[in-house]
């Protein structure tokens, strides 16, 4: 999944129906009835609830639809104006595993569409791997959680959105009703990467502020896509910082689990040059 489905709920949220939003984004309506329907079975809730002959939006789609516009907003403001590209039209791009699955349609959008002499070069690392890649100007600019610390020298940062991380579990898992944060010390979790440290291991700062040990990860994948498919089909339990790492296939597989508490929230930030 990529963000064009938070812009056509953008879309119909101003316009006030499917088919004027799909007029504006150059669509078919049922392109945009489409990606309403994957976007609600991917949150497990309602977008737009019955009133009279219209479907009004939700809450919830009015808070989605106004991140997802300040999300764009900013991406296509600072895109041009980040650190040129050393090679003529080549812009050199660092994310974190998440963020290039929630902003590397938009990017390319931003950056390439209409433009056949752009070309866009991604590449995913760590955070401080990112940073480091931007300082030694191997990146033209990063996207990355919030760093802790002070930057290095001669690099500025522009927020872009805020990650709220959960606990997903298959359909009828037997954790999967679990409310508290310390009954999931015994499970079996799997992440992405070799190795998680900084910001984003959330899930071992959620209990190290409870004086606990994390529960152990014993099983690391390679992407976002090879992590959600292999909760969906074990007993495994995952972290995911955004519901648009779920993708199409396993939307309906996997459901957050009803903690009662929070895990620690960070911001993700873009990071370029001065």
């Amino acid at each position: 999944m990529n963000l064009t489905p938070l812009r056509y709920l953008r879309l119909v949220v101003e316009h006030g129906s499917f088919a004027a939003a799909a007029a504006a984004a150059g669509v078919s309506q049922p392109a945009v009835s489409q990606a309403m329907q994957q976007l609600q079975a991917r949150l497990n809730q309602p977008l737009f609830e019955r009133q009279g002959r219209r479907r009004q939006p939700t809450a919830l789609a009015r808070q989605l639809a106004q991140g997802s516009q300040g999300l764009e907003e900013r991406l296509q403001g600072l895109l041009p104006a980040a650190a040129p590209a050393r090679q003529p039209g080549l812009l050199r791009v660092g994310l974190t595993a998440s963020a290039a699955r929630v902003c590397g349609p938009r990017l390319h959008a931003l950056w390439c569409e209409g433009r056949p002499r752009r070309r866009l070069a991604m590449s995913t690392a760590d955070e401080g791997q990112l940073i480091a890649g931007v300082q030694r100007g191997t990146l033209d600019l990063a996207i990355t959680p919030r760093p802790r610390g002070p930057l290095p020298p001669g690099l500025q940062v522009h927020p872009l959105y805020r990650i709220t991380p959960r606990v997903y579990a298959r359909r009828g898992h037997p954790l999967a009703a679990t409310q508290h944060l310390p009954d999931l010390q015994a499970a079996r979790f799997a992440a992405v990467g070799a190795a998680v440290a900084g910001p984003v291991d959330v899930l071992s700062e959620a209990f190290a502020v409870r004086r606990l040990p994390p529960p152990p990860v014993v099983v690391h994948c390679a992407d976002y896509g090879s992590l959600v498919q292999l909760v969906a089909g074990s007993d495994l339990l995952a972290v995911l910082p955004h519901p648009v790492l779920l993708g199409d296939a396993a939307a309906g597989l996997l459901r957050p689990l009803p903690l009662r508490e929070t895990l620690p929230l960070y911001d993700m930030v873009l990071v370029h040059g001065g």
